[in-house]
């Protein structure tokens, strides 16, 4: 098996160097799960459960909620009911699944009084929520402890104000790593935080490592999944990579950390009290990291709760004698004008008849008017096509369903304990993917199966500034994965260090999802799509509805620190000033946690490639000042401006880098699929031959 080191007592052993290919990949059942081309929620979760998880999200949300839930507070419960049931979606808020959300609310009351932790939108992916504060007697809190550093920091490239509103105070993006380019100790040796600059008795020569993948790679006409279509292969980049910063548990205190190598652009001799800030973070963010990790062959962290490959259609063949006789009138030799007038009649109330609410009706005939009486004229009604034609509709309307509750095919003690969690409601109708009897979560505990190794995190701090003369941050364009390829990015934490003057700030979440329409049965398709929360759509269409689920948001609060896996897509939504006259900000930690599973090239390996750092240190270490005058002392720093790299090239490799995740971005969004419940049932040639011709268009099922 393939060994990956970069401690330095060797060889450099690590993807991309070596004998390590760049695009070198542990089987899934050796690593976590992520997003970028290579994990999909399977099945897709129904449109009940879906609101089961907002509900149970949104009631977290309000203060004392965990107080009004343990303790029964039946008048808050009530309230929490009503504003449940009188939405939009109210209707699949049922006795069943209310009783459901309350039994899971109190379990993860308790949780949260434990632990300071809390999982929401938590299906096979899943958001930690923990309240986290990182001040003691002995140094001051984070808040005030970043703020006083990020007046030290300022912007490493300031962007003009009022167009953009980011400064990226800690961007991993400049200075990364830059195959063929940055120097590498490839033979061997490790910077240290007290050492990142090497002694220049001691320096090795760093080397360039060799052009790991060969030209750059394009993405083809036509992105599909299998190896060697495009996709994956198109989520790597040969020319840049993170430099994570290497971290190290602590002998003494299993849960304390110590941060072992330079974080990228951070300087550790200048910024010690913020170090210190971000070690206790990561140590913070380990036990969040652990809930919601999970291997990349197993079904996630938490099986559905509604497991259904269909549903039943009540009264989809209705008054069979009705519409027999209505088919086939006239028969001129035996019906009188007498009969046809009291079968018309009878149609006429069937078609004023009552109806189902327009959530249940299989087939809800959106294009036809609500009261389809009114779809004839009073000559109308002595056409027996026509007449027949509008009972059709009636018939259509008047077929109903119901969306599956929880607890039917598995009670909530036996979900929570993984049991019998593969009994579908209606069951598959092709067993392709058989559904595990038994939900297998293996646990993580990074703290002991990394414990030698270390972990690597990639640390970025961002504030985001809007002023009275541009008051609204818009937000973020699209809902990504973090990182390329190379980065292995298997989870994410962001901490919020401060709000002020801003509207609540939320963090939106979805995730990529699969259908396999072989495994699907029900009368109407339509109904199955209401029941898996799939927009209808026709061939003819446009907007084929994506593989896509989108989850909902969770809160920014000070203090909040947030995790989740790579296997989820976020995106920051629009916040605008509170008090339109006063500058705002939104200051943000995040903490990328690198597959530990898997160790990449980092910092212990790179020395620094800020000009500014090795300048500094040379000017001090002879003793310039003292030796020269001032302006014989700037003309020997301008002769080494551009050593190792230029700020002007270090800018231009960032903007580079910057176009390469906007890149697998698209590539990503290019190879979700689309789900076909309306083409049902499912036939396996036809899907076929759909496949060929429409490649690259509307896909029969998600690839």
């Amino acid at each position: 098996m393939t060994t990956l080191t970069n401690n330095g007592d060797g060889p450099l052993q690590v993807p991309g160097f070596g004998s390590i290919p760049l695009d070198f990949q542990l089987p899934p059942e050796a690593r976590f799960a992520h997003g970028l081309l290579d994990y999909r929620h399977s099945p897709r979760l129904t449109k009940r459960e879906m609101a089961m998880l907002r509900l149970m999200q949104q009631v977290t949300e309000q203060p004392g909620w965990d107080s009004a839930v343990i303790n029964e507070d039946e008048v808050q419960l009530a309230q929490w009911y009503r504003d449940a049931t009188e939405g939009p979606d109210g209707h699949l808020i049922s006795a069943a699944a209310w009783d459901w959300c309350l039994a899971e609310l109190r379990d993860k009351a308790e949780t949260w009084r434990e632990t300071g932790r809390l999982l929401v939108f938590d299906s096979s992916s899943a958001v930690c929520q923990a309240d986290v504060s990182l001040s003691d007697r002995e140094s001051p809190s984070l808040k005030e402890g970043v703020q006083a550093e990020i007046d030290r920091l300022g912007a490493p490239h300031p962007q003009p104000r009022p167009y953009i509103q980011y400064n990226r105070l800690v961007d991993p993006s400049w200075y990364p790593l830059v195959y063929d380019q940055t120097r590498v100790l490839i033979h061997g040796g490790r910077t240290s935080l007290d050492n990142f600059l090497w002694d220049s008795a001691e320096e090795p020569e760093g080397e360039l490592p060799p052009h790991p993948a060969g030209p750059p790679q394009h993405r083809p006409l036509h992105l599909e999944r299998r190896p060697g279509q495009g996709g994956p292969e198109s989520c790597w980049s040969n020319r840049f990579q993170w430099l994570p910063c290497e971290v190290q548990f602590s002998d003494t205190d299993i849960l304390d950390v110590r941060i072992a190598s330079y974080v990228n652009n951070l300087h550790p001799g200048g910024h010690q009290s913020l170090y210190r800030h971000l070690e206790r973070l990561i140590a913070s963010s380990v036990p969040s990291w652990n809930e919601i990790l999970f291997y990349g062959n197993t079904r996630g962290c938490r099986p559905p709760r509604i497991l259904t490959y269909g549903c039943e259609v009540h009264d989809y063949k209705g008054e069979e004698k009705l519409f027999n006789a209505l088919h086939h009138w006239p028969r001129f030799e035996i019906d009188t004008d007498k009969e046809w007038e009291t079968l018309r009649n009878t149609a006429r109330e069937y078609i004023g008849g009552p109806e189902p609410p327009k959530w249940k009706q299989a087939e809800p005939l959106p294009d036809k008017p609500t009261n389809l009486m009114e779809m004839l004229t009073p000559e109308q009604w002595d056409v027996p096509g026509l007449v027949y034609s509008i009972a059709r509709h009636k018939r259509t309307r008047r077929a109903w369903f119901d969306h599956p509750n929880p607890g039917v095919s598995f009670s909530y003690e036996q979900w929570k304990q993984g049991e019998f969690t593969g009994r579908a409601v209606h069951v598959q109708r092709l067993s392709k993917y058989p559904d595990p009897l038994h939900h297998d979560h293996k646990p993580v505990q990074l703290e002991k199966q990394f414990r030698k190794k270390g972990l690597q995190v990639v640390v970025e701090i961002t504030r985001i500034e809007i002023h009275p003369d541009n008051p609204i941050f818009n937000g973020e364009r699209h809902f990504h994965t973090e990182g390329l390829r190379n980065d292995r990015i298997a989870a994410t934490s962001l901490y919020v260090v401060e709000c002020n003057n801003i509207t609540p700030a939320r963090l939106a979440f979805e995730h990529e999802d699969k259908v396999h329409a072989s495994e699907l049965e029900c009368q109407v398709p339509r109904a199955l799509a209401a029941v898996l929360d799939v927009d209808s759509w026709e061939w003819y269409e446009d907007n084929h509805p994506r593989a896509l689920h989108a989850f909902g948001s969770v809160p920014l609060t000070e203090g909040r620190l947030l995790s989740w896996p790579n296997t989820y897509r976020s995106k920051l939504e629009s916040f605008r000033l509170e008090n339109p006259i006063q500058p705002g900000n939104l200051t943000l930690i995040k903490l990328r946690l690198v597959d530990p599973h898997y160790r990449i090239c980092s910092t212990l390996n790179v020395p620094p490639q800020q000009n500014e750092w090795w300048a500094a240190a040379a000017r001090q270490a002879a003793g310039l000042d003292q030796r020269l005058p001032l302006e014989l002392v700037w003309s020997v720093m301008d002769h080494l401006k551009d050593w190792p790299i230029s700020a002007a090239e270090a800018e231009d490799l960032r903007i580079r880098l910057l176009f390469e995740h906007e890149r697998v971005r698209r590539v990503i969004d290019s190879c979700v699929g689309h789900h076909i419940v309306n083409r049902l049932p499912y036939d396996e040639e036809e899907a076929r031959s759909v496949r060929e011709v429409e490649i690259g268009m509307i896909g029969y099922e998600s690839p």
